[in-house]
């Protein structure tokens, strides 16, 4: 079995010559060079320099290698999930025939219950990556919404979707195991929200807590499945670049899932904007996605009968589990100031966006 380092620091010369592809040259030497603070809540990421025996001609003048995250409870996390071995599945089997830009791969392994973790991928130098913390601009958001919904029309209920047999629905097993993990943080949960939520809100949370299989099957059984990248977020998405001026490079792909479009949606208006501008733009925005993702998907048989108003409903119900998931993940640890000013960004605006579209009229629907 091949080696595969835990983290960058275990990365060695020889052991980038025995993965990396034949069509990159043998590595004579490399530095690390860690990405910025708060970067990269479920996985340790780096920027490796290489210096190649045959010149710089040889390969890529650096890639980006991402290992397992440092944290405990953030690792623990990502393996009970299945985020390891889903990133390593997409890269391996269809990150090169997507429609949409994404990195492209050198080298991806896990350890069969997804730890250790390692990939190597491109570096999409001198791109442009917006601040989740201080939120995206409506043009950023567009252009997001945009490529998402190129990625939704091209696996909106097509046979390929359901042939990703690492993909998962939202109803597997581990995700209906959330229930109790939700249960086990709500303490800690309140203790941090509480007050900011008031009760109405907290009652809807603890009761959406509780049906969270329940939800989970309701979904599935909703239809109009698709690949959702499901961390749709501000600092996922590279503009321009060496990519191309004009070219968004989508990234982080542990979370993927299959699931309805609106998720996706839900998650970058409702954690990458400001509350003030999604209150003026939601509208529009979520008009300018089903636009586009009906020019594109509209002529499949899956498509057939999603409307506007199916995706507000949609919308709102994304806000609901969205709830429920920002219970799941409140002890995560940002491991600084800034990731802990982005974690708390994560949480707190979506659950806001959950209290305007009073969400827990949903729950009735959900048997």
């Amino acid at each position: 079995m091949t080696y595969i380092p835990s983290q960058v620091a275990d990365i060695t010369v020889d052991w980038l010559n025995e993965v990396l592809p034949e069509n990159v040259g043998t590595v004579q030497s490399f530095t690390i060079t860690r990405f910025g603070t708060g970067v990269g809540i479920l996985g340790e990421l780096a920027r490796l320099h290489l210096i190649y025996v045959d010149g710089p001609q040889a390969g890529p003048a650096t890639m980006v290698a991402k290992c397992q995250s440092p944290a405990p409870e953030n690792q623990f996390l990502a393996q009970a999930m299945g985020f390891y071995l889903r990133e390593v599945n997409f890269y391996r089997e269809i990150s090169a025939h997507l429609d949409v830009r994404v990195p492209q791969s050198y080298y991806a392994n896990s350890g069969p219950e997804g730890l250790p973790f390692i990939i190597l991928i491109e570096d999409i130098t001198d791109a442009y990556c917006p601040d989740q913390v201080k939120g995206l601009t409506l043009n950023e958001t567009e252009r997001i919404l945009d490529t998402v919904a190129v990625l939704h029309a091209e696996f909106w209920e097509t046979p390929q979707l359901y042939e990703l047999t690492w993909l998962p629905p939202m109803n597997n097993p581990l995700y209906k195991a959330g229930k109790m993990m939700a249960e086990a943080q709500w303490p800690t949960f309140v203790e941090h929200f509480g007050e900011r939520l008031g009760g109405d809100m907290l009652d809807t949370l603890k009761l959406a807590c509780e049906k969270y299989p329940d939800m989970l099957d309701w979904w599935v059984q909703q239809g109009h499945q698709t690949f959702t990248h499901t961390d749709c977020r501000a600092e996922n998405y590279l503009f321009g670049g060496s990519a191309g001026a004009n070219t968004i490079t989508m990234i982080d792909f542990q979370l993927s899932t299959r699931h309805v479009g609106a998720w996706d949606v839900c998650n970058l208006l409702a954690a990458s904007i400001t509350p003030e501008l999604r209150r003026e733009h939601e509208g529009a925005l979520l008009q300018r996605y089903f636009n586009r993702v009906s020019e594109l998907a509209g002529d499949k048989p899956g498509f057939a009968g999603y409307s506007l108003d199916r995706l507000w409903y949609d919308y709102r119900a994304s806000l609901l589990q969205q709830g429920v998931t920002q219970v799941i993940t409140s002890n995560l640890q940002g491991g600084n100031e800034r990731g802990t000013e982005l974690l708390e960004q994560l949480h707190m605006r979506p659950l806001l966006a959950a209290i305007d579209h009073n969400v827990g009229d949903i729950l009735k629907d959900i048997k």
